[in-house]
């Protein structure tokens, strides 16, 4: 695979976000080992102002938080898309914390009756829409402290559908993703690394890396040392990203 494909794979692999957060402190159980994470990106619907989408995302995600068992909701939006097809001014990431997966069914549930759910929900089209927790090995995980606001730093995420490979090996996938991993978390810059798997689609994986900096991931991402090394190339050209790339401001 050419220096110049590793790179833009490397670029690719998912969603660069600048971290924020929103805490909720009447929740104080942000960081037991069963929370889930709902991962959502949207584009607003043709015909609908940006201002209407955000005034009704705004009022439903207020009172979204205002329920028990929620906490540390963000928001991004995206100023470079790897793949030049999506409108960036439309483009919206949301995340948002919940205790546990009977909390994020019940709450969904609900939410679906309440008065500030028609306007946000008819605003958009789903990108991609994902309930999620972390493997094992990297819980617990709290929201608001990967890549915390003010920090600086940068999140990368990539969403990966493993049913979309051909000949899908499990075993194949963990030893190139772990050696990948591995030589990642040696470079300079690199912060921290979750790795999540979806809680109603087993095909689906999300991988999240912190960058001390955008700077930083760029060094890392065009280092050729590192895009050239077999840990790379391996993972990369069996595995590559199959989801939205973009990297993204941070709005709240």
């Amino acid at each position: 695979m050419k220096l110049k494909t590793i790179t833009f794979a490397l670029l690719a692999i998912g969603l660069t976000l600048q971290s924020c957060d929103k805490d909720d402190d009447d929740n104080v159980t942000v960081n037991k080992n069963d929370d889930v994470f709902e991962l959502a990106v949207r584009k607003v619907n043709s015909g609908v102002s940006i201002n209407d989408f955000t005034t009704a995302r705004d009022a439903f995600v207020a009172r979204l938080m205002a329920q028990d068992g929620t906490s540390n909701d963000r928001e991004v939006q995206p100023f470079f898309d790897f793949s030049n097809s999506l409108p960036l001014d439309s483009i919206y990431i949301g995340m948002t914390q919940y205790e546990d997966i009977n909390t994020y069914t019940a709450l969904g549930t609900e939410a679906q009756n309440w008065q500030e759910a028609a306007p946000f929900l008819s605003s958009f089209t789903p990108l991609a829409f994902e309930a999620l927790q972390p493997l094992e090995e990297y819980k617990p995980v709290n929201l608001s402290e990967l890549a915390p606001l003010g920090s600086g730093n940068v999140l990368e995420i990539a969403v990966r559908d493993l049913s979309a490979y051909p000949n899908f090996n499990q075993a194949d996938y963990e030893a190139k993703r772990d050696a990948f991993l591995a030589a990642l978390e040696q470079q300079n810059g690199f912060v921290r690394e979750v790795q999540w798997q979806s809680v109603t689609n087993s095909n689906v994986v999300v991988g999240m890396t912190v960058y001390q900096s955008q700077m930083a991931a760029v060094t890392i991402l065009t280092d050729t040392t590192f895009t050239g090394s077999s840990a790379v190339t391996d993972f990369l050209g069996t595995y590559p990203p199959n989801t939205v790339a973009t990297i993204n401001n941070v709005l709240k």
